[in-house]
């Protein structure tokens, strides 16, 4: 049974494999400083944890290269996953501010929509809040009101086209605006 190894031992392993276990490192990572982290970490990991290693020399060669290899690849992987994460965030960031930018956007056209649906005449205003607003048919309406589909259709009409002649100049100004970004 293998026996928990000593500092002394560790040493004389350091010395033997440092330099090679570096190399390695490095051609998984392509880091050298990277390398040398990974090589000095596995060495701290021996010292530590009393981890056992074998008495045959090609045995402890072979364990130091498979936790070397080991750690390269946990190294790699912990890199990629930062990146995917950092790309994302980004992405996401960006997202975000197309979203709340939309959403600006759409909250400004809809309190402009509503102060100049106040500003028709109280009869349009009725017909277009419901009709536009609460969705309502324009036959539903008319039962509503207390009058005919061909009056809510003038109502409608006069209505759109008092909205336009308010709401598109001012439209054109957020257009404009919204250009620069």
């Amino acid at each position: 049974m293998p026996k928990s190894i000593s500092e002394n031992e560790i040493k004389k392993v350091f010395d033997a494999y440092y330099f090679g276990l570096i190399e390695f490192s490095w051609r998984i990572v392509r880091c050298e400083e990277t390398g040398r982290d990974i090589v000095q970490d596995v060495f701290v990991k021996l010292l530590e944890s009393n981890y056992h290693l074998p008495a045959e020399e090609h045995r402890v060669k072979s364990y130091l290269y498979t936790m070397v290899k080991n750690s390269s690849l946990n190294y790699l992987r912990r890199e990629e996953v930062a990146e995917r994460y950092q790309e994302r965030t980004v992405a996401e960031e960006v997202q975000w501010e197309e979203n709340i930018l939309d959403a600006l956007i759409y909250g400004e056209s809809i309190r402009e929509l509503h102060a100049a649906i106040e500003t028709l005449p109280a009869a349009c205003q009725q017909i277009c809040k419901l009709t536009f607003l609460e969705e309502k048919s324009n036959q539903e309406a008319a039962e509503l009101t207390e009058t005919s589909i061909n009056t809510v259709k003038t109502h409608k009409r006069r209505a759109v086209e008092l909205l336009r002649k308010h709401l598109v100049p001012k439209m054109r100004t957020v257009k404009s605006f919204f250009l620069f970004f």
